[in-house]
C-alpha cells in the first residue's frame, strides 16, 4: 500500500501542476482545504475513498491509473470516463428469448448481494465491538461505509437491469 501511495502523491502533484493549478485552486475545486492538498502530496495523508474518485473525474483520468502508476508527460493512462474492461473479445449480448446470459446474470447478482448482506453483518457485529476508535479506525469505517454504499448502488442498477429485461420478455411472444 505504502509504495502505491507514493505514486498516489505524486500523480496527484503532477497532475496539478500540468493543470496550472496553486494548491489553494485545487483544493477549492474539491471544497477541501489547501493544507489536505499539500498533505496528500507529501505523502503525510492519504486521502478518503470520495476524494480520490473526484480528484480521477477531475483530471479525466482512471482511479486505476491515479494510484497505480507514475503519471508523466509521455505515459498514456486511460481517462475517467473509459471503460477499461472494453474488450470486443468478450462483447456479449443479453439473449432475452432463450434466457440463459438473463439467468445468470441474475444468479450472479444475487450471489453478490448475499455476499453483500453476510459481509454487512459480520461488519456491524466488528464494528459494534469496537472499544477504542482512533481516527485511523474512523476513517476506515468511513471508507468501508462507502464501498458498501457503492456495491448497493451497483446492486439496485442490476435491480433496475432485471425489471427492464422482466418487462421485455413479457412484451416477446412465445
Amino acid at each position: 500500500m505504502a509504495e502505491n501511495y507514493t505514486i498516489l502523491a505524486r500523480n496527484i502533484k503532477y497532475l496539478r501542476k500540468t493543470a496550472k493549478l496553486s494548491q489553494e485552486e485545487f483544493a477549492t475545486q474539491l471544497g477541501i482545504k489547501r493544507s489536505n492538498i499539500a498533505a496528500y502530496e507529501s505523502k503525510n495523508v492519504e486521502p478518503r475513498l470520495r476524494i480520490v474518485l473526484e480528484m480521477a473525474k477531475f483530471f479525466n483520468v482512471s482511479v486505476k491509473s491515479l494510484i497505480q502508476r507514475v503519471i508523466e508527460e509521455s505515459t498514456e493512462v486511460s481517462t475517467f470516463f473509459t471503460n477499461e474492461f472494453n474488450d470486443t473479445a468478450n462483447d456479449k449480448t443479453l439473449d432475452i428469448i432463450d434466457n440463459a446470459d438473463v439467468t445468470e446474470f441474475i444468479n450472479k447478482s444475487m450471489q453478490i448481494k448475499k455476499v453483500l448482506e453476510g459481509f454487512k453483518s459480520f461488519y456491524s457485529f466488528k464494528k459494534n465491538a469496537m472499544l477504542n476508535v482512533t481516527p485511523n479506525k474512523e476513517k476506515l469505517i468511513f471508507d468501508i461505509d462507502n464501498f458498501i454504499h457503492l456495491i448497493e448502488h451497483l446492486l439496485s442498477y442490476n435491480e433496475t437491469v432485471i425489471q427492464a429485461i422482466s418487462a421485455k420478455n413479457k412484451e416477446i411472444p412465445s
